[in-house]
């Protein structure tokens, strides 16, 4: 009974890496620049159990599209076709706005991580209403990270063809209302 389920669980495991390497990206995953951010981002704070640094540190990290990840890296993105001129402007636009973000995050996770250590590692410490400003600055600082975001959206949006942009929907969204 052991060994059958060994077997199913290998074959399983079988099937789906043999999906995932059957499944239709543009590009490969770019290893490099996670592990990049990973180490500009440094660890992650006591609290936080997993960072995507600099995603995490946007205004609005899980309602607007990654349009560089769907358009290049997403398992069904060569259904788009792109160019070869199209996926160098969509690179150009990745390497243009990235740089920006993550010297953005980067400040704010820092500005977090000492308001944290600050209200988390002492008793007596700072009222709230002195870490105002902080908050104020950081919520700041957030909004320019996602007007950033928003920038990258419009220009990989404009490198795309409408029809192109329709196909990126169809396999992208995930939730439709």
């Amino acid at each position: 009974m052991k060994n059958i389920k060994t077997t199913l669980a290998i074959l399983s495991c079988s099937i789906m890496l043999s999906s995932n390497i059957l499944a239709d990206a543009t590009l490969p995953p770019p290893i490099q620049d996670v592990v990049k951010m990973e180490k500009l981002a440094g660890p992650a704070g006591p609290f936080t159990t997993k960072e995507n640094f600099p995603k995490d540190y946007f205004l609005m990290p899980k309602n607007l599209p990654y349009l560089v990840g769907m358009t290049l890296y997403d398992n069904s993105s060569a259904k788009l076709n792109l160019s070869k001129e199209q996926i160098e402007a969509i690179l150009k636009i990745k390497d243009e706005l990235m740089a920006k973000a993550a010297k953005k995050a980067l400040v704010i996770k820092n500005l977090e991580l000492e308001m944290m250590k600050e209200v988390s590692f002492k008793l007596n410490s700072k009222k709230a209403t002195e870490l105002y400003p902080a908050v104020d600055e950081i919520a700041k600082l957030r909004a320019e990270l996602t007007k950033i975001h928003l920038d990258c959206i419009e220009k990989v949006k404009a490198v795309l063809t409408p029809e192109q942009f329709e196909e990126m929907l169809d396999y992208g969204v995930i939730n439709m209302f």
